[in-house]
């Protein structure tokens, strides 16, 4: 049984404690909202218009404006709206890390600023291809500031004090990434005051990427201590019980999963796509942790 790699959850929370700082559940990264829209890139945090954004961690800002080009920031003109991207101080196996605070109403940096982690750079807002609302999409991009370069912003956010993250891998019979598989985690006993029911789907076969190290194709962030079951639903259903402890990634892998009928393998990656270095010779209901 290997150990995990080293966690990189260095990224506080775009949005204060006065705000919606929790992501949406409904549209997490990869998925597609049951194909009505394409994969998602980013996570969301909807908060009223005028609700302060701030920078994730510090570095430098390099371009804050209307997103009015295509390539390579977006995949089409006016996506993002009023947009910012900040290229972090801190890289990761020699790569830039870059974040994205998209749909903002108000830019409050210019390009070349440096910025502190908690530091404003705007405002929420709807500009752009904001459905829903006003929200801050917020993106992490490593190796380069593309639109194909995203990965899980959920893998980099710090989870709630003394809460944790579950990181997951879906594959076939052939180790293949098993795309928009029905995912739940369910509480069993917990340390919190009520149960906790999450819902999300595996990643899209196109555009997104898993984290390099990694290799996984979901993430929960901010899950209480406790017992869970977490079950992958593609032509059948299957099951583990996993074990969240406080301030750790909890890693959980569904092998030989049947994909559904329909589905074709698509390659992901991007311009840096490394092998992913997470190897196990554990049963399929083994689930790993690892102190950050």
């Amino acid at each position: 049984m290997a150990s995990l790699p080293e966690p990189h959850l260095w990224l506080e929370r775009p949005i204060g404690e006065d705000g919606v700082d929790y992501v949406e559940r409904t549209y997490t990264y990869g998925n597609t909202q049951q194909g009505a829209l394409p994969p998602h890139h980013g996570v969301e945090f909807y908060n009223p218009a005028g609700t302060p954004v701030l920078a994730a961690a510090e570095g430098i800002v390099i371009f804050a404006g209307p997103d009015t080009t295509r390539v390579p920031l977006s995949p089409s003109a006016n996506f993002y709206g009023n947009v910012i991207v900040v290229e972090l101080s801190q890289s990761i196996g020699g790569q830039p890390v870059y974040t994205l605070y998209g749909h903002l109403s108000i830019i409050n940096a210019v390009p070349g600023q440096y910025v502190r982690a908690g530091e404003l750079l705007g405002k929420v807002g709807g500009t752009g291809v904001a459905r829903g609302g006003p929200h801050l999409h917020f993106e992490v991009r490593v190796g380069y500031n593309d639109y194909l370069s995203t990965r899980n912003p959920e893998l980099w956010l710090k989870p709630y004090p003394k809460w944790g993250t579950l990181v997951g891998r879906v594959v076939d019979s052939k180790g293949q990434p098993v795309p928009l598989a029905s995912v739940s985690v369910r509480s069993g006993s917990i340390n919190a005051d009520s149960p906790v029911n999450r819902y999300l789907t595996t990643y899209a076969a196109e555009t997104v990427n898993p984290d390099s190290a990694y290799g996984e194709n979901f993430v929960v962030m901010d899950l209480p201590p406790g017992t869970y079951t977490v079950a992958a639903v593609t032509t059948k259903t299957y099951k583990q019980t996993i074990v969240i402890k406080p301030d750790q990634i909890t890693w959980v892998e569904f092998r030989n999963v049947n994909p559904p009928p329909t589905w074709t393998p698509t390659p992901t990656g991007t311009l840096d796509t490394a092998t992913p270095t997470i190897t196990s010779t554990a049963t399929a209901a083994a689930a790993l942790t690892s102190t950050p």
